[in-house]
């Protein structure tokens, strides 16, 4: 799908220069990008708090930095998503060839290649969400995990997540809303596009957001227009406008909401809200010329230009009867002079055959050539022998794999990505020569992890606010503090392995069971609270079984063990009956007479 609805946006993601690719010149700003393509918005929360929403000073404000965003940050997003979707540069490379010339556009794979690992690694599995309370052991938490648990499957909060990963990695920012669903009070989140979406922060030595736009070109029958959304603590406002989204804005709606901050969370993936491969665009940009010009090379030497030196016979000197446009030998008419097709004349005589030297099949792969005859300056002839020949490049294609392999090698070394189709990168690794292998991508998976942690406690703080107004929802709004959230990177496993690590951690003594079945759930796939209510009903249910079976055995059914109170006659023949056990320690019954 397009990146963006607003086409003019589109084309100015694209900045192709003549006879080059844009990234090639090795500037990140200047010519690529503008000085002010990322960079984060600030203001005094004095300057904000004193202007009155919905006023003058209010809108002119928001409209500039919407401006802003649109003119010098929109642009280098929408180049970021455009190399994602593997439609890079130099698609829209002017390399000025000349007509007849191959001129062959082909692009790599590598941004999405590069985000995809990343993102299954950080979120291949799914966040383990606990809770620890260090000032009251009472508070188990239960109350908040079993709505979050609740609140996670009806978002489907691992894709989401998985989405949020991408937009990071891809742009080095993130976007989610926070939202009521029209006629309901429970939180719900979905992600933002990074193109529609910025924060403004205050100027504290602990930024605090402010408020947040979100803005999005609508195109309906080729009619484009922009929505405005205006996030604050308190309210949402709605404004409408035309193809400019900066200009002509009508309010729409006024909404207050009671998330207690503002609904609409940042992301970043490092403090330089750089995305994974940006870095790496140049040899990128350069990776993908390569292949276009040894493509071109290739096609080119199968057109190449024939270059003939001396003279080419174009017949075989042998005569043949001319054939006339109608595919009929041609005559001379007798009495006319004329062509004709007619063997004959009117007055019954033959006409004169028309004959021609044989010419050569020039569309034939074969050519005739006869030696040069030319005159020297004393008058004396010379013969030169013609040559054909084609005017090809002399290409080494030894080189040239060695220069895109080194190209792959700095760009999978400088990302930190793992080059899943080097023969060494898997083949019965073990776990720590695996871990060695995903070292540089760790170092970075901290960094992610941590600011990752900070905006998800935002987002459990936003809901468990929410929450606290919710009928029937038992949260508390500060509860969000004592949320533990781990992340499980998504490694390659041995399951023999991991299973002898689990026997050896067992056999110590010093583990508990949860924590073992917590451990195995990455061989089983069985959460370990399910692990643990499944091993609960399994000893219930074998406990029922061994007291059935006990209850079977002969003497111990229920029946048996009824005593009724008939008479003096039945009271005698119990006396009896326990006698003969006492006696014959049997099982119960009296022996048959």
């Amino acid at each position: 799908m397009a990146e963006t609805n607003d086409l003019m946006a589109h084309y100015r993601s694209i900045n192709p220069k003549s006879n080059s690719i844009t990234m090639l010149n090795g500037k990140r700003f200047g010519d690529r990008y503008q000085f002010q393509a990322n960079q984060q918005y600030q203001i005094p929360a004095d300057t904000w708090q004193a202007l009155k929403p919905m006023s003058a000073d209010f809108i002119e404000m928001i409209q500039w930095y919407v401006n802003d965003h649109y003119i010098n940050q929109l642009p280098r997003i929408l180049e970021l998503e455009r190399y994602y979707q593997a439609d890079n540069n130099i698609h829209y490379w002017m390399s000025n060839k000349r007509r007849g010339k191959a001129d062959k556009r082909i692009t790599s794979g590598l941004p999405r290649y590069i985000t995809n690992i990343r993102v299954g690694y950080e979120f291949g599995n799914p966040l383990t969400f606990g809770y620890s309370n260090q000032d009251d052991e009472n508070d188990t938490g239960d109350n908040v995990l079993d709505a979050l648990a609740d609140f996670n499957r009806i978002n489907d909060e691992p894709y989401h997540e998985k989405v949020m990963g991408k937009n990071l990695c891809n742009t080095g920012r993130a976007y989610e809303l926070i939202y009521c669903a029209k006629g309901e009070n429970a939180p719900q989140i979905t992600p933002i596009d990074p193109n529609q979406a910025f924060v403004v922060w205050s100027t504290d030595v602990k930024p605090m957001e402010l408020f947040a736009v979100r803005y999005y070109a609508v195109n309906v029958m080729d009619q484009v227009n922009y929505q405005i959304e205006i996030y604050t603590s308190d309210y949402i406002y709605y404004y409408q406008a035309g193809d400019n989204p900066a200009s002509d804005w009508k309010l729409v709606l006024k909404v207050e909401h009671s998330f207690g901050d503002v609904p609409l969370i940042e992301y970043a993936l490092n403090d330089e809200h750089v995305g994974v491969w940006e870095p790496k665009l140049d040899e990128i940009d350069e990776y993908d010329q390569s292949l276009s010009e040894m493509a071109n090379s290739q096609a080119d030497f199968s057109n190449a230009m024939l270059l003939i030196n001396g003279e080419v016979q174009n017949n075989t000197g042998k005569l043949e009867q001319m054939i006339g446009p109608n595919g009929k030998p041609l005559y001379i008419d007798n009495l006319k002079g004329s062509y004709t097709s007619n063997p004959q004349d009117s007055a019954g005589k033959t006409n004169q055959v028309v004959m021609v030297q044989k010419v050569l099949d020039t569309h034939a792969n074969v050519l005739y050539l006869r030696p040069y005859v030319y005159d020297q300056p004393n008058g004396s002839k010379m013969v030169s022998q013609t040559t054909a020949q084609y005017l090809t490049k002399q290409l080494s294609a030894q080189d040239w794999s060695t220069y895109i392999n080194q190209l792959l090698a700095d760009i999978h070394k400088d990302t930190n990505t793992p080059d899943t189709t080097d023969a060494n990168f898997a083949a019965n690794a073990s776990g720590v020569a695996m871990s060695y292998k995903l070292w540089g991508v760790d170092q970075e998976r901290d960094i992610m992890q941590s600011l990752y942690q900070r905006s998800l406690m935002q987002r459990l703080k936003l809901i468990c606010q929410q929450w606290s107004f919710v009928e029937g929802v038992d949260v508390q709004a500060d509860q969000y503090s004592n949320v533990t959230i781990a992340f499980t990177p998504n490694l390659p496993k041995n399951d023999n392995e991991i299973m002898q690590n689990i026997g050896a951690v067992k056999n110590t003594g010093a583990i508990s069971d949860e924590t073992i079945q917590e451990m195995a759930e990455q061989v089983t796939g069985i959460p370990a609270d399910q692990e643990q209510q499944r091993m609960s009903d399994q000893k219930d249910a074998n406990m029922q079984r061994g007291q059935d079976a006990f209850g079977q055995l002969p003497g111990m059914g229920s029946d048996d063990n009824e005593v009724t109170d008939d008479g003096d006659d039945n009271e005698a023949a119990g006396t009896e009956s326990d006698q003969t056990t006492s006696e014959t320690g049997s099982t119960g019954r009296q022996p048959a007479s």
